[in-house]
Order: C-alpha cells, then sequence, then structure tokens
C-alpha cells in the first residue's frame, strides 16, 4: 500500500518596495480639492497602525494635452499633495495623467473622467406586491450636480433645506423589510453619456442622532443590513454612510439604505474603468494575498475618476395606528 501525501507548493517570491499612490478626481469640482497620497508599500509583516511610510519631497504632477497642474506637499501632513491651482474645474471626457517621481521610484497612470449623470425616479408595477400594493411610485428628486452643493457650501448658507426634496416613509411590514429584494420605497434610473465603469451609491444620513437611529436588530437586519454598532455610551447606530456598487441602470432603494429618519444625501457615482477594474481585485483586503488591480505604472495604488449627480430625500417614520 504506497502513502500519499499533499505537499503545498512554495515559491520564494522576493518583497519589492513599491511607490502606493491614490488619488480620485471628481467632476464639475476644483481640481484643488484631490489630494495625492502618496506612501511606500508595506510588507506583509508589517504593520500599517502606524504609518512611517509617508513619502515627502516627491515631484508630483498631473497633465492633460494642454495643461500640467503641479500639486504641493501639504505643511506638517507628510506624503500629502495638492495642487496650487483653485480655478481649474475637472472635466467629464477628458483623459487626465498622473507622474510621481521620487529618488528611487517614477510611476504613472491616467484616467478618463465619465460623462454626466441623469437620474429621474421611475415607478414600477411589475416586481413587488406588499399589503394590497403592486406600485412602487416615483417621487420628485430634483437632481442636482456636485458643483450646485460645493457652492452651497462655499456661501456658509449651511442649510441643506434650501434644495428642494420629497418625503418617503420608512415602512416596516414584512414585505418591505424582509430581504434586499423587498419592495422598495423609490426607484432611480440613471444615464449617462459615456458607459461607466462601475456605479456607486452614496447615502449619507445628515442628522445621524441617537434620537433620529433606526432601531432593527432582527434576523432580517442582521443578515441584509448588518449588525447594528454600539457606542461607548451604549447607544445603538448604523454606519453612515451606507455606499454600494452596482450595474443596472434602476437603483432601488428601500430598508436596507436608511439607516436614520431625517434629510439624507444620495449620491450616484460613474466611475472610469480604472476604479472598477481595481474592485474587482481585493480592495478590501478579504485575501492579503490578493492584491488589488492597479493602474499605478511600476507602482501599486489607484488613480480613478468619478462624476456625481445627487439629490435630497426625507425618511419619515410610520405613523403610529390609531
Amino acid at each position: 500500500m504506497g502513502l500519499w501525501s499533499c505537499e503545498p507548493v512554495v515559491e520564494n517570491v522576493n518583497y519589492e518596495e513599491k511607490l502606493v499612490v491614490f488619488c480620485n478626481l471628481e467632476a464639475n469640482l476644483p481640481i484643488a480639492r484631490d489630494t495625492v497620497f502618496v506612501t511606500q508599500s508595506h510588507g506583509i509583516d508589517e504593520s500599517h497602525e502606524d504609518n512611517e511610510k509617508w513619502v515627502s519631497g516627491a515631484t508630483v504632477e498631473i497633465s492633460t494635452g494642454e495643461r500640467v497642474f503641479d500639486f504641493r506637499e501639504v505643511d506638517e501632513l507628510p506624503g500629502r499633495y495638492l495642487c496650487t491651482d483653485s480655478s481649474y474645474v475637472v472635466e467629464s471626457g477628458v483623459v487626465y495623467v498622473l507622474n510621481v517621481a521620487t529618488e528611487d521610484h517614477e510611476v504613472s497612470a491616467s484616467t478618463e473622467v465619465p460623462g454626466e449623470i441623469r437620474l429621474e425616479s421611475v415607478a414600477n408595477d411589475s416586481l413587488w406586491e406588499c399589503e394590497g400594493n403592486t406600485v412602487v411610485e416615483a417621487i420628485n428628486i430634483y437632481p442636482f450636480t456636485l458643483e450646485e452643493l460645493f457652492q452651497w457650501q462655499t456661501t456658509g448658507s449651511g442649510d441643506p433645506t434650501m434644495f428642494r426634496h420629497d418625503t418617503v416613509t420608512y415602512r416596516t411590514a414584512d414585505c418591505y423589510t424582509s430581504s434586499f429584494t423587498s419592495m422598495p420605497y423609490f426607484i432611480v434610473h440613471w444615464q449617462t453619456d459615456s458607459e461607466p465603469g462601475i456605479m456607486r451609491s452614496v447615502t449619507l444620513a445628515l442628522e445621524d442622532t441617537v434620537s433620529n437611529v433606526i432601531i432593527d436588530t432582527t434576523f432580517s437586519a442582521h443578515a441584509f443590513k448588518g449588525h447594528m454598532l454600539i457606542d461607548e455610551e451604549g447607544n445603538k447606530y448604523w454606519m453612515n454612510p451606507m455606499v454600494w456598487n452596482f450595474i443596472q441602470r434602476e437603483i432601488f432603494y428601500g430598508w436596507i439604505a436608511f439607516g436614520y429618519y431625517g434629510l439624507h444625501l444620495i449620491m450616484i457615482q460613474a466611475t472610469d474603468q480604472a476604479f472598477a477594474e481595481y474592485y474587482a481585485g481585493d480592495p478590501l483586503g478579504i485575501n492579503q494575498f490578493i492584491a488589488p488591480n492597479t493602474n499605478i505604472e511600476n507602482g501599486l495604488g489607484l488613480f480613478s475618476s468619478t462624476t456625481s449627480a445627487a439629490f435630497f430625500v426625507y425618511v419619515a417614520p410610520e405613523s403610529p395606528e390609531p
């Protein structure tokens, strides 16, 4: 009788330190708002907690076919570089090239900024039946660009209610809250001028207080929405904002999208191909032996771009039964 054993194949791989660069350009916003992060890579046995590998003294520039934008290191923040030109606004459809050089490394990457996004809320009467209702009604979303939001922020008005918004009710019947395929509260359809790499939804609760938190510790919530977190004082809360990636043309906003009552800012982003390819790897580090798919030539990290449209919606609790 023969004895067989399985021996793992051991391949000696020499670790090579590389330059790691991250930057995302947002269409319709000044390029001066975008930070280029430059650091050295970490070995698999090195701690990331006390990061002493930020890279100072690098030459950092982003260029188009017509212009070159210099980025300077931020005082007292090594490895963070900002553009000195506060007048230029990032444009959709333009290709931007990033170059970073140090004494030991030189890396480059490019991104084409996705086209503009158009949003509309649509009705649907064919997918669900909930409490005798088979129709998801359209709401008024009054979409706007991040440029308008930026102008609102810089004027110091500080009142998001100046933007028009509609109200939806957070319904708790099982047919609304049993899974991620439950009947939504509203549906948003998107279109772009160019095919995006992937789409993202960012739902930011603007009134994420203890009094506004939606308490849900049911099995369905644990399975599909995640576990509620608890702060040092024992108060339950949800992660804010809630972010997810998708590819479908219609986005269903239901119970999973909201962890708080009150006003919400919802941003829908079209990302470039580099962003999509990066997330096709393992950027969340679930498997530390699988690196994300980088577009940084001769280095690691990601140089990407997004185009966003946004709207406000108010989430109201159900009225108590009489």
